[in-house]
């Protein structure tokens, strides 16, 4: 349970508050933006996979191809945003958490 909540808490700082800079308006409009977003997110949690014990070099792939994919589809798809609970959003969310407890599954 500590793993997840602690990888639910890199997740929420990687892809909410990093998002309130510059990099989560360019996400949409660049694509090294885009990566970068990516990877940080993915460094981020990889930090966290540490703390606990649990990191691997493909998890550390894993979380940033999914993660990349992930929005790098929902940006292509989708060219407006949306308010946070929009379903849109929220199946991102989702499949975000969901590539986190593949990781962990896999511990």
């Amino acid at each position: 349970m500590f793993s997840f909540l602690l990888l639910l808490l890199g997740h929420i700082f990687a892809d909410f508050f990093l998002q309130l800079t510059r990099l989560g308006a360019y996400k949409r409009k660049k694509i090294l933006a885009l990566t970068a977003h990516a990877l940080i997110w993915a460094l981020i949690l990889s930090l966290a996979l540490i703390i606990t014990g649990s990191f691997s070099p493909w998890k550390l792939y894993f979380l940033f191809f999914t993660h990349f994919a992930i929005d790098w589809l929902k940006i292509r798809l989708f060219k407006a945003t949306f308010p946070i609970l929009n379903p849109v959003n929220v199946l991102d969310q989702l499949l975000h958490l969901a590539t986190i407890l593949v990781v962990l599954a896999h511990a």
